[in-house]
């Protein structure tokens, strides 16, 4: 059964309960005070009726007339009411055929239903062993209660009719709204994620409607990160396994090159020499990817790391880079060896976009809580909306030039993994034809902070 022919009959079947029972209460209520009035009314006759014919017995004793079963027939019949006389156990007279069947006692009163009629049989006991009883017609009170009870069952067939067609307008109108969020529901199984109820009823329906729609836009952007995240996977795997292919075919084919044609010492130096740069390229491809995976779901142990002491080791690990540091700078926060790494991977790329021999800037800012590492050069610079993409891994602006100089795409996005370890992020600002400068914040250490850690 549906919610909507479940609420239908729910509905009628509670208006049917209280306004039947309402009814007949009301009905039974009106029909004892009636019968009340009248029992009392009855009583009353029968006293009066009993009080009549006992004096009319005393005064025929007084004459000295007989007060035998005519007379005392013609006096009961003369009251004109239906009655039975009774002397003892038998009968005198009976005026209504069937009281003679009713020989009650002393202060005795029924009630009587004969085929046709419905009577109230009151029974006193008079001087002489006498014994009269009287019968009242209820007939009339008991038609009219039956009538009235049958024009109040048909009102009431005809008010749940009517009140069937209101309740079931209303109800298809009150679980419309719940259509609309089953139809939602459906589409957005469906994968229409772009679904919404946008409902505005204003009761209860409304705030069931607006947990609905943020719960579809949490379930759709969690659908589109899911969806981003799978491209961004098939785009690594594929850049990885072309960054993989170019090296390997010239590996492969320079070893061929050797192994099955005489060259003279020139080309096999040639030949040699492509292998090791392009094997060289394979080992830093693989350093990098290896370190930028390891920092996916590792936390760091951060602790002081004077910049001063990483200058010397960031000129050793860039040996061909004429490069430029400050002649001091503070203590920050974070992992010496990540800070190298990422310091050192911002000055090969700069090198690599520079003249040669062109001076890369390493510079530091220092603020109130943090510490501005920059690193700037005069190079070839980046586009503008190429920017937003060269923290991507495998992302290569001039693949040419970087694969020629043995670059694999992974810096960037290492630096980037290692700024966001610090709580950071970089910021590059580039002008093509004018050089680059890259920017990391990084907290100040302060020994307070230390202890309280």
């Amino acid at each position: 059964m549906r919610y909507t022919q479940k609420l239908v009959t729910l509905l009628i079947l509670v208006l049917a309960a209280s306004f039947g029972v309402g009814g007949c209460v009301l009905l039974y209520s009106d029909f004892a005070v009636q019968r009340g009035r009248m029992a009392t009314a009855n009583a009353a006759a029968h006293a009066q009726a009993c009080t009549l014919l006992q004096t009319e017995i005393i005064d025929l004793q007084r004459r000295g007339v007989s007060t035998d079963d005519a007379a005392l027939t013609a006096r009961v019949t003369a009251q004109g009411i239906p009655a039975a006389l009774w002397r003892g156990d038998t009968l005198v007279c009976a005026t209504l055929e069937g009281l003679q069947n009713f020989p009650l006692g002393d202060a005795v009163t029924v009630t009587v239903n004969t085929e046709n009629s419905v009577y109230a049989i009151y029974a006193s006991d008079l001087q002489g062993s006498l014994r009269l009883v009287t019968a009242y017609d209820l007939t009339g009170l008991y038609r009219d209660r039956n009538a009235a009870l049958t024009r109040f069952l048909l009102l009431e067939a005809a008010v749940l009719a009517a009140a069937a067609l209101v309740t079931a307008f209303l109800a298809r109108r009150l679980t419309r709204p719940l259509a609309v969020l089953t139809d939602a529901g459906q589409q957005i199984a469906a994968g229409d994620y772009a679904r919404r109820t946008n409902l505005h009823t204003g009761d209860e329906i409304e705030t069931l409607s607006r947990s609905f729609d943020t719960m579809a836009d949490a379930v759709q952007e969690k659908i589109a990160d899911l969806e981003a995240d799978v491209q961004k996977r098939e785009d690594f795997v594929g850049a990885f396994t072309h960054e993989l292919k170019t090296p390997m075919t010239a590996i492969i084919g320079y070893a061929d090159m050797l192994h099955t044609m005489q060259s003279d010492p020139a080309e096999q130096r040639e030949a040699a020499a492509a292998i090791v740069h392009e094997g060289r390229r394979l080992e830093s491809l693989s350093r990098k990817l290896l370190a930028l995976l390891g920092l996916a779901d590792e936390a760091i142990e951060q602790g002081p790391v004077p910049l001063a002491d990483l200058w010397p080791r960031l000129r050793t690990a860039c040996p061909d880079v004429n490069l430029r540091t400050p002649d001091t700078a503070p203590t920050v926060r974070g992992d010496a060896d990540l800070i190298l790494d990422l310091l050192c991977n911002l000055v090969q790329n700069a090198a690599k976009a520079s003249p040669p021999d062109a001076a890369v800037l390493v510079l530091c800012t220092p603020h109130a809580d943090a510490v501005t590492l920059t690193v700037a050069d005069r190079g070839c610079g980046i586009p503008a909306d190429k920017i937003a993409r060269v923290t991507e891994p495998f992302y290569m602006v001039d693949k040419s030039r970087a694969r020629r100089q043995g670059g694999s795409g992974l810096g960037l996005a290492l630096c980037q993994r290692i700024a966001a370890a610090h709580g950071s992020a970089l910021h590059i600002e580039s002008e093509v034809g004018k050089g680059t400068r890259v920017s990391v914040n990084l907290p100040l250490y302060k020994k307070e902070k230390e202890a309280d850690a």
